[in-house]
């Protein structure tokens, strides 16, 4: 579907969304209730709406952790990449670019660079899914809460969401508020962050809501060569709401967004230069020592990252008496275009390693949800997804050989991917007695994914050797699946609810962008089964909260990237792993001992390992068995052909970036000083275990384990007009990179028979001190 055609359907949709009575359209009957439906939750409950309809989260038999967004607020937590700060089970991984970044819960994310590639972690916002993670992964600005899905959640949110899903709920419109919300704070690195909301009532039925939100920070790689610094912040939001309620039974909401980044990112800096090879004495020319620490590098070409994104939805939420009929429909663009220097060294190896990615996506559902006051409860929904996907990537330099001046040799790739989504859903739940109900709920999914793939030469002297010109039109491959998820629940006590659950999820097929054969090569879907049983307990007149969940789970041809070095430039390619499993603890505290005192934590204990992961490249300077020679350890690395590199297996290995104990602790007080002033403070401790970054055993691809210790004081009007808030994040100045990875050119095996790896510095690696003011005028 080109542009013109989605606009066309975008705007008709709308159109009959505002028109009164009209039952087109589909959105979760908890995201914004109607007058007659909406229920006040008591003080201290977390709403959430996991299963589609307005619940607390400790009535949920599912595996939740739901933060607000004042809680977000309070830790300085404007983007979604960072909540795995505050939720142990999730995790982000950094990349040379956002569209190979990926988040990972209970061990298990997708970080792949393909565009026809889908995340195992879904990211929906105001319930809308997005087709790619880096539409959803911008600051977030009037945050009402956000709600992390662990596990499986194909059924109820079906598309990308085989290991999880990130629900992100922005504030509505509020009937009858004029209100004006304003917030600044300065911190380290030059970190200045600006928003404003403000609410506007029109007449008693309607509201307006403007949210804007600015974010600058500097970089905090420093390019010697370029004069230049390298990973800022550069982010500007505006988002718009129109909310109409003309009767009772009825609300209609119309959101529009815009949004921009413009970065010098996503740079990296070396790490370890092996010994004796060229990338460690053109390092040494530069006055570089590679380290854990190093922060500078001497690239010759930009790094620079550029995204926008836009997007308009109408949603409509009719309250029939005996069910709410509710709808979305929503149309979104996402266009990403960047560059990086892989060499990170003034030679033009690989100046040119550019990427673009245009996406175009349409969705619509429809859903009736019954009451919840019966013992039988229900929902039924149909779904549908268009997503365009155009652009491709350009790799060309010299490929550090001897060539003319000004020659260089390269490729440009150019691809259309299209994915067409139809699916249908239901969940059902029935009460046997007080204390005892069972719940069951299936997706059917009809999927089509489409490809066309050039690649043409790009060098002033031709192709990249090996890279033939290729030209691919109308590959496709169709699949339907139906994914499902059983619950057993019993209440024991009051406030003490026990659940027992199995699932079986879905992610769609894929394929691997190549680069070297015109045969198109599929990925086929994912496929997770998973095992959960939890207990969520109010106890002690509600003082303490206590939730503990316990669950494996086993894919089945899980999405892998694999980083291939036996050919140059180095490539990456999709494949499936085959099986993997990880299995676990969750727990989840609250204590509120005193008036105004919490204490909070959260903690994960993961086991996680491949158990089929066949044929992965060996990394540079591992051991390769003559050909023919069977292997004796899993780990050694052999020959498939008499010329072929070398191979080795990932079986038995941990997953990537998937530590084994994470938690997180917070105590949170506040108390009045006078009838005008009140004072708050908070202290926070992060810990994460040790990591590996690679599938193939490589030992240089280790993140050892770090604690974060953060801390704010705040003095504020009694009736939180005002606000401020002294700061402090990793006050303990704890060192850690956001990821470790072999230097993707010059790698060669040293005189210690290693080769050289590089890393992503993060700006959460050093102290940073700041202070916010936020007002509220009403």
């Amino acid at each position: 579907m080109d542009a013109t055609a989605f606009a066309r359907r975008t705007l008709l949709l709308l159109g009959a969304a505002i028109l009164p009575g009209s039952a087109l359209l589909a959105q979760p009957a908890g995201n914004a209730p109607t007058r007659a439906a909406t229920e006040e939750a008591a003080p201290d409950e977390i709403v959430v709406t996991a299963q589609l309809r307005r619940q607390s989260l400790q009535d949920v038999p599912l595996a939740i952790s739901a933060i607000s967004g004042d809680t977000l607020l309070n830790q300085g937590i404007n983007n979604p990449t960072d909540l795995r700060f505050v939720t142990p089970s999730l995790n982000f991984a950094n990349s040379a670019n956002t569209r190979g970044e990926g988040l990972s819960i209970r061990g298990v994310g997708t970080s792949i660079f393909g565009d026809g590639v889908e995340q195992s972690v879904g990211v929906v916002v105001d319930g809308i899914p997005m087709s790619r993670n880096g539409m959803g992964t911008m600051s977030m600005i009037d945050v009402d809460r956000v709600e992390v899905l662990r596990g499986p959640q194909g059924t109820l949110f079906g598309k990308n969401a085989s290991a999880g899903l990130i629900v992100i709920t922005t504030r509505r419109p509020r009937l009858n508020e004029l209100s004006l919300d304003l917030g600044a704070s300065y911190a380290t690195w030059d970190d200045l962050r600006l928003n404003g909301v403000v609410n506007v009532p029109i007449g008693t039925t309607g509201a307006f809501r403007l949210a804007v939100s600015s974010t600058d920070r500097d970089g905090i790689i420093t390019n010697i060569n370029r004069n230049e610094t390298l990973n800022n912040r550069r982010e500007r939001i505006v988002r718009g709401q129109l909310l109409a309620e003309p009767v009772d039974d009825l609300s209609i909401l119309i959101i529009g967004d815009w949004s921009e980044s413009r970065t010098r990112c996503c740079a990296w800096t070396a790490r370890v230069a092996a010994p004796g090879t060229p990338f460690a004495a053109l390092n040494a020319a530069q006055g570089i020592v590679p380290s854990a620490t190093n922060l500078r590098n001497a690239a010759g070409a930009r790094f620079f990252q550029d995204l926008d994104t836009l997007g308009v939805s109408g949603e409509v939420n009719y309250d029939a008496g005996f069910a709410t009929l509710t709808g979305i429909v929503a149309y979104r663009e996402w266009n990403a275009f960047d560059n990086n220097d892989p060499d990170i060294l003034p030679l033009n190896v690989l100046d040119v390693n550019a990427g673009d990615s245009r996406v175009q996506q349409f969705s619509a559902e429809l859903r009736l949800t019954s009451r919840g006051e019966s013992a039988f409860q229900w929902l039924v929904g149909a779904f549908y997804f268009d997503v365009a996907n155009r652009g491709g990537n350009e790799q060309t330099g010299t490929l550090g050989v001897p060539l003319p001046p000004g020659g260089t040799l390269g490729n440009r790739r150019d691809s259309e991917t299209y994915n067409y989504n139809k699916a249908l859903y239901g969940q059902l739940s029935y009460a046997f007695t007080d204390w005892f109900k069972l719940s069951a709920s299936g997706r059917y999914t009809d999927e089509i994914l489409r490809f066309d793939w050039r690649q043409r030469p790009s060098g002033t002297l031709g192709a990249i050797p090996g890279r033939p010109t290729l030209d691919v039109r109308g590959a496709r491959i169709t699949t339907d699946n139906f994914s499902w998820r059983v619950i057993a629940q019993v209440d024991p006590a009051p406030d003490v609810m026990a659940f027992a659950s199995v699932a079986r999820g879905y992610k769609g097929p894929a394929y691997d962008q190549q680069l070297v054969s015109a045969t198109p090569v599929f990925v086929q879907p994912e496929i997770p089964t998973s095992y959960e049983i939890g207990l969520r307990s109010t106890l002690f007149d509600r003082k303490l909260t206590l939730n503990l969940t316990a669950f494996k789970t086993d894919f089945e041809n899980f999405q892998a990237q694999a980083f291939d070095q036996n050919v140059f430039p180095s490539r990456f390619t999709t494949v499936n792993a085959g099986k993997l499993s990880t299995r676990g603890i969750e727990a989840d505290i609250m204590l509120r001992p005193v008036a105004g005192l919490s204490l909070s934590g959260a903690a994960t204990y993961l086991d996680s390992e491949y158990k089929d992961f066949k044929n992965i490249a060996c990394f540079v300077g591992a051991t390769i068995l003559p050909f023919g020679t069977p292997r004796t350890d899993p780990r050694q690395c052999i020959r498939v052909s008499p010329t072929g590199g070398g191979v080795t297996t990932g079986d038995g290995l941990p997953l990537t970036d998937a530590p084994k104990f994470t938690y997180t602790l917070q105590a949170n007080y506040e108390t009045p000083v006078s009838d005008a002033l009140k004072v708050g403070a908070n202290v926070n401790w992060f810990w994460r275990d040790d990591v590996v970054y690679s599938s193939n055993g490589d030992p240089g691809l280790r993140q050892d384990s770090y604690g974060l210790l953060g801390a704010s004081l705040a003095l504020a009007a009694a009736d939180d007009r005002w606000r401020v808030t002294l700061f402090a994040r990793n006050l303990l100045d704890k060192h850690f990179v956001s990821r470790i990875i072999p230097q993707p050119v010059l790698n060669a095996a040293g005189t210690n028979g290693l080769g050289s790896y590089s890393q992503f510095p993060s700006a959460d690696a050093r102290r940073i001190v700041g202070v916010s003011l936020d007002l509220k005028l009403r």
